[in-house]
């Protein structure tokens, strides 16, 4: 019988190879990255200009060039196929320095919530799909302490001052919790000018938390391409 299923497994990975999720490349795991989008895409460093009150954020991924087009088919195609692959990557990650360093003293992740609205339209939110069993790996409960309080149009056409106005007051406390001492983490599927992170950490400020950090999957720290 363990023969049997060894040659099924064989024949299952002659006709059916594992390949890159990002450029299709054969690989030896389902869902890994090649060596040449690995090298272009992971990106586990710390940006130099953190916007207060959020005192550091990490990156797991670069964007553009990098770990876009997965992600856009999460967000815009609603493809949760290739939600594994994001899981790898982290799983990948997780423990470098970096990753641990970030996560060491942490109480709570909390997510970047989105309205209703776009709950409705695609039916999940992606931050959670890509995120939520890692940090249950890590033992990091993740909370929903914010709302988002009104529906902002997509954010990827507008700069920095533009974001500024159309998220003022765009999130809120889910309720009143005490979070006096706490540190906490917010997660994000991209991180671009860093004004809805901002935003998020206003309000877990105003609830009393100590210390905000971020862990954003991808993000371009001031990259040209």
């Amino acid at each position: 019988m363990k023969i049997l299923c060894e040659l099924w497994s064989a024949l299952i990975y002659f006709l059916f190879p594992p390949r890159c999720p990002n450029c299709r490349e054969i690989v030896d795991e389902r869902y890994q990255l090649c060596a040449a989008c690995e090298e272009k895409t992971l990106r586990v460093d710390l940006y130099s200009r953190p916007p207060a009150p959020i005192e550091s954020v990490l990156r797991v991924t670069k964007y553009r060039g990098g770990s876009r087009d997965l992600l856009r088919k999460l967000k815009f195609d609603n493809n949760l196929s290739v939600v594994p692959a994001l899981k790898k990557i982290l799983d990948d990650v997780s423990e470098r320095e970096e990753v641990l360093q970030l996560l060491k003293g942490v109480d709570f992740a909390v997510p970047v919530p989105l309205h209703q609205e776009r709950i409705k339209e695609r039916g999940f939110n992606q931050t959670e799909k890509i995120f939520g069993e890692w940090l249950t790996k890590k033992n990091l409960p993740l909370r929903n302490f914010l709302i988002r309080t009104k529906a902002t149009p997509k954010l990827y056409d507008f700069g920095g001052a533009e974001r500024e106005k159309i998220l003022a007051d765009a999130f809120a406390a889910k309720e009143r919790i005490d979070l006096r001492g706490k540190s906490l983490l917010i997660v994000d599927d991209i991180f671009t000018t860093g004004t809805t992170c901002k935003e998020c950490a206003k309000v877990l400020k105003s609830l009393g938390a100590e210390k905000i950090s971020v862990l954003a999957f991808a993000a371009d720290f001031n990259e040209k391409n």
